[in-house]
């Protein structure tokens, strides 16, 4: 049976080159999807039989060292192949309610009306990581506090973090220092970074947590949020 859902916006329908490429190619890594228009609005359907959406999917378990690995290499993959055709990287959603799991791989809805940052949005996404994180995965949480704090930083490099969060842990420490070395930012090893119900303290190149109550820490507010007029529905044929 096929299943569906359906991201309504409240503006006239008009077919362009980014539905005609997708309808004419099959990009690896993205949900199939239809344009339509009604009523002067405009409908986007997704394919997504057999799938399910991240936040469901961990809404009954924690994202987990392996879980990010998988993303990160599949999300770089679909924004690779988003540029190959020529198509906007920036209408790639990285909402958990449009990011979709299944058979070891995820798949991304590519939304033509998209008004985002991609940059900003996976910054977004990583906040998102921290509350869903297996805190009894080590090596998950700190791949999750890098991605938070360098997805911070302006015009960081999205593919060079994948690629360092992707090496083996050895090699992702030796490549962060060196990074560090030739910034000369100065930093404090004895910092604490705050985030919302804990606090991490590094000392060296050891990580530990602290449960606090919570603490309200300085960040960067996100340009991306929910679209003014937006609907989704899901639907079943």
């Amino acid at each position: 049976m096929e299943r569906k859902i359906t991201i309504e916006e409240k503006v006239f329908y008009r077919e362009d080159y980014q539905m005609r490429m997708l309808k004419a190619n099959n990009l690896e890594g993205l949900l199939k999807t239809g344009g339509r228009g009604m009523n002067e609005s405009s409908y986007y359907d997704y394919d997504v039989s057999g799938k399910i959406s991240m936040k469901a999917m961990y809404e009954r378990s924690k994202i987990s060292s392996q879980d990010i690995k998988m993303f990160l290499r599949d999300m770089r993959m679909v924004v690779r192949e988003v540029e190959t055709y020529l198509l906007n990287i920036h209408c790639i959603l990285l909402n958990p309610e449009y990011i979709f799991y299944e058979n070891d791989r995820y798949f991304f809805c590519y939304y033509p009306p998209a008004q985002q940052d991609l940059w900003e949005a996976f910054h977004g996404l990583t906040e998102y990581f921290v509350k869903q994180a297996d805190y009894q995965d080590q090596e998950g949480i700190e791949m999750i506090f890098l991605l938070h704090k360098r997805t911070m930083e302006e015009n960081y490099s999205l593919e060079k973090l994948t690629a360092e969060c992707l090496q083996k842990p050895a090699e992702a420490d030796e490549a962060a220092d060196e990074e560090e070395l030739e910034a000369g930012s100065g930093y404090d090893l004895n910092r604490e970074q705050e985030w919302e119900g804990s606090v991490m303290r590094e000392t060296g190149n050891f990580w530990t947590w602290t449960p606090v109550k919570h603490l309200l820490g300085k960040r960067r507010k996100p340009k991306w949020g929910d679209w003014d007029g937006l609907h989704i529905e899901e639907e079943e044929l």
